[in-house]
């Protein structure tokens, strides 16, 4: 039973340290996204998709740094094979992230009448809600994993 709550523990404080870390990369994505939309006003999805695909990669980086050496830093290997699953699970993050921020903010504005600039952001907080849950999945059961679990706990508990 103790083991039980140590594990669910463990992920649980992993989980929370997850979110800790997506709420830096909102951060640095919004924070991207509205600078280049203040900074360079436009109403073309496709410049729109660029200055999303900008505050995306500024945050994949921060993530990547962030999850590494703290959320998954005690199975995290830093092998070539494990950047690049993460290269690839960012890759899904990129492409969701963009086709659900310019979706949702064409039916927003065009179809709702809400502002551009509340729109794009209205979207992007739906965008990186999914594209988030995804990463997570991705870089918990994928990314990020022990590759055998019996051995580990085997060097544990001698």
């Amino acid at each position: 039973m103790v083991h039980a709550v140590r594990i669910v523990y463990r992920y649980v404080r992993r989980y929370f340290k997850f979110l800790l870390v997506g709420v830096m990369n909102a951060a640095v994505d919004l924070g991207a996204l509205n600078a280049l939309l203040l900074a360079f006003p436009t109403r073309s999805p496709v410049v729109l998709m660029a200055y999303n695909t900008i505050g995306v990669l500024a945050a994949i980086c921060n993530s990547y740094l962030w999850n590494r050496f703290w959320t998954f830093g005690d199975i995290a290997t830093g092998s070539r094979r494990e950047k690049m699953k993460f290269a690839l699970q960012s890759l899904i993050n990129l492409v969701l992230n963009d086709a659900i921020l310019v979706g949702a903010n064409d039916y927003l504005v065009s179809h709702r009448g809400l502002p551009y600039m509340l729109g794009s952001n209205v979207a992007k907080g739906g965008a990186m809600f999914v594209s988030s849950s995804v990463s997570y999945v991705f870089m918990r059961m994928f990314v990020f994993r022990r590759r055998n679990a019996a051995l580990h706990l085997e060097t544990r508990h001698q």
